[in-house]
């Protein structure tokens, strides 16, 4: 019986991390309007940091005009933290404005947290 009682009391103190609520994305690179020439790299780098455990994310290099996605990964991994660090080369033709995106899921319900960076690429 008390085997029972002390299980049922540790059972009952654990909580089940359904998520994140506050998600805080930092980006090392690249900086806020950043200019790439053509054929080099965008370093996308960074960390995101949650209060609870996180479901993934998603980073993606995305052209303003078109909205086509010309780079993007996807991490499905359950953690408070991640460092991300993904190059992506500038292949343009033309001058464009890239969104670069960073994508969290916060939580099992599908919450989103979302933070961006604005790079120019050259031809």
């Amino acid at each position: 019986m008390i085997v029972l009682t002390a299980t049922v009391a540790v059972s009952a103190c654990k909580k089940e991390d359904s998520g994140a609520d506050n998600v805080i994305i930092t980006f090392t690179e690249p900086e806020e309007n950043d200019t790439v020439f053509s054929w080099n790299q965008v370093h996308m780098e960074g960390t995101v940091t949650g209060d609870g455990t996180m479901r993934g994310y998603t980073l993606s290099a995305i052209n303003s005009s078109t909205g086509e996605v010309v780079y993007t990964t996807t991490y499905d991994v359950q953690a408070k933290a991640y460092n991300f660090h993904e190059h992506w080369i500038n292949n343009l033709q033309d001058t464009t404005t890239v969104i670069v995106r960073m994508d969290v899921l916060k939580d099992v319900a599908g919450n989103h947290e979302v933070r961006e960076r604005i790079v120019v690429c050259l031809p």
